[in-house]
């Protein structure tokens, strides 16, 4: 049975494809956002993809052209559904750059789309040449798959490792891919679609490269060159055992990156093919899932295994010596393994034994998952000839008072988030998606979490600490969720004055401020697309009307003098719903005057002037004009 995605944002329309093309045979994974369409789609591997024409674009790009860049999708039949059923059929030039193998104008007409795809699928069985290295490896079928809420990869990584298993772990964030090696059960080799996740990048941050060589780096790599010869290229000094404490030290900061993730889905296909065209290291197999937990998983979720065993004896197993060299500790942790003899109870061990507290609690975690350590209810004899000794305490330790200026600093940051709104106390814009609220999330519990300074006396603070925590929970719970966002988002601005003409849809609100973010990053077409897509949302807002105009005028198509005239249409639609709009009107006149109209574009700033004397942008653009 041929697995098939079905990528389709209109609700009705998914369930009844979803009926058809299950009733005609096949295994659908249905969808109906662009972000979890990447993320089955690189995780699943299916054998066939339908996408609609008009599925709502992922960073400025439709899910179909992002398949068919992708690795996975050169070869994988792709079939564009359109709405003739709603009768909304945009024809099939609206496919053209899509690169699908099909349109379907009405995709419920009978027998069209599920002809289509048999006929599709028949043609690449007899086309398809066999396939050899990653590409053969991720053509079958994985073993294990699924959403990466809940934090499945720790489990996964161990069980890799027990059974010393050959394959590639596949996970998926929205346009995001990652991809990690491994042989025996430990990783040997990463890559990812984000440049900022590669190699060069690591080395930059690392300062083993400059910019420079790292854009070098970049291009050898592309050319087909491997890391050594690519570092020598760009006149970077590392070879022989420098180089593999580099490749080695990269793949496990990578794999710990990976780890942390929450958002998103994963999978893992067996198979060593891949060992033909990557290049690989030996790494601490284990190493990174501590890593990885440390960086993102929340504490009550490492200690919510060690609860029930608060009263009792944890105590090394021989898989600890064992294991040694694939857990990786460092001599902190080290320190706190030695402590656990079975003779000093859990509670005792994490309260007052070495390290802070969310130490402590990571590396019982990780030492339980792995196998590492077992609980006794009694003190344990972990000596040959030894008699079970009575149990040890360990005397709370002295801390030092908070420095003044560390307590006033936290003081002053937990007003500002307790006051504020949920946005605010993250420190982020409406536009954040859910991986950078959990990022925020953690970094911001973490900083005002008692165990970032377990050195020093709290207790006075603990209130106020307690507080904090409650807002970053509360602000994670609500913003982690898109419905909870939206939601939250549409009673923030009720309350408050936006400036909008009409009733505000909070859909094409964070799409408008995407756009504004791509125009301060100077990705003038990106920002086109977000504004476009705004006012296909809201069109009678005529404040959206403004910033499309100024995007088309910047990254439309044609010479300047046609992006101006296509600009001045969109503002006439913004002036047609509101005259006095100030931005249509500023925006209008610095367009006149970068067509050396300097006199309309005066008429119109003294406009604004006459309507709002206070209008700081129209006073500047006054001054560039000149009078």
């Amino acid at each position: 049975m041929k697995t098939l995605l079905l990528a389709e944002s209109h609700p009705p329309t998914l369930e009844h494809l979803t009926g058809l093309l299950s009733q005609a045979g096949y295994t659908v994974r249905a969808v109906s956002d662009p972000g979890s369409a990447m993320e089955h789609f690189v995780a699943d591997n299916p054998e066939l993809v339908v996408v609609s024409v008009d599925l709502p674009r992922l960073e400025g790009a439709h899910v179909g052209h992002l398949i068919r860049n992708h690795s996975q999708g050169a070869r994988v039949p792709i079939v564009a559904i359109d709405k003739g059923h709603l009768g909304r059929a945009r024809g099939v030039a609206s496919v053209l750059d899509l690169k699908v193998n099909a349109y379907v104008a009405d995709p419920l007409k009978p027998g069209e789309l599920v002809g289509k795809l048999q006929s599709l699928a028949a043609v690449a069985v007899q086309a398809g040449a066999p396939l050899k290295g990653v590409r053969a490896l991720l053509s079958r079928p994985a073993v294990v798959s699924g959403d990466l809420k809940g934090f499945p990869l720790p489990a996964l990584l161990v069980a890799l490792y027990q059974l010393l298993r050959d394959g590639v772990l596949v996970v998926a964030y929205r346009d995001l891919t990652r991809r990690v090696f491994f042989a025996r059960g430990g990783a040997v080799n990463y890559d990812s679609s984000a440049r900022q996740d590669a190699l060069p990048s690591y080395l930059l941050q690392r300062q083993v490269v400059t910019e420079a060589q790292a854009e070098r780096v970049v291009q050898a790599l592309g050319s087909g060159l491997r890391i050594g010869a690519a570092l020598a290229e760009a006149g970077v000094e590392a070879a022989g055992e420098e180089l593999l404490q580099l490749l080695r030290d990269y793949t496990t900061d990578r794999l710990a990156q990976v780890i942390g993730m929450r958002e998103g889905r994963y999978a893992f296909y067996p198979g060593d093919e891949f060992q033909a065209e990557v290049a690989t290291v030996e790494t601490p197999a284990l190493a990174p899932i501590l890593d990885g937990a440390r960086r993102a998983i929340p504490l009550k979720v490492m200690a919510a295994p060690l609860r029930a065993h608060q009263a009792e004896f944890p105590v090394r197993t021989p898989e600890f010596g064992r294991d040694l060299g694939a857990l990786g500790l460092n001599t902190e942790d080290l320190k706190i393994a030695m402590q656990v003899n079975g003779r000093i109870a859990l509670r005792d061990l994490l309260a007052h034994g070495r390290g802070d507290l969310r130490r402590g609690y990571s590396l019982l975690w990780f030492l339980k998952l792995v196998g590492c350590v077992s609980f006794s209810p009694t003190p344990v004899a972990t000596g040959p000839g030894e008699v079970v000794a009575e149990p040890e305490s360990i005397a709370p330790r002295k801390r030092k008072p908070l420095p003044p200026e560390t307590e006033a600093s936290l003081r002053d940051g937990a007003v500002k988030i307790i006051t504020g709104s949920y946005f605010r106390c993250l420190g982020l814009d409406i536009a954040a998606d859910s991986e950078a609220v959990e990022r925020a999330y953690h970094e911001l519990a973490t900083h005002f979490h008692p165990d970032s300074y377990a050195e020093y006396d709290t207790s006075e603070m603990k209130d106020l600490l307690d507080s904090v925590q409650e807002k970053l929970s509360a602000a994670y719970r609500v913003l982690s969720v898109e419905e909870r966002r939206k939601a939250y988002l549409q009673y923030l601005m009720s309350r408050m004055d936006v400036g909008r003409s009409t009733t505000v849809n909070v859909d094409a609100e964070i799409i408008l401020r995407r756009g504004e973010a791509a125009l301060k990053r100077k990705q003038y077409r990106s920002a086109l697309i977000h504004f476009e897509e705004a006012v296909t949302l809201n069109p009678q807002e005529p404040e959206y009307y403004s910033y499309l105009a100024w995007a088309t005028f910047l990254a439309g198509t044609g010479p300047k003098e046609d992006r101006a005239k296509a600009a001045q249409k969109v503002l006439r639609k913004a002036l047609a719903l509101n005259p006095y709009l100030e931005r249509a009107l500023i925006i209008s006149a610095i367009i006149d005057s970068e067509m050396e109209d300097a006199s309309g574009a005066r008429k119109k700033l003294l406009k604004v002037l006459e309507l709002n004397p206070n209008a700081q942008l129209a006073k500047a653009a006054l001054r560039k004009v000149g009078r």
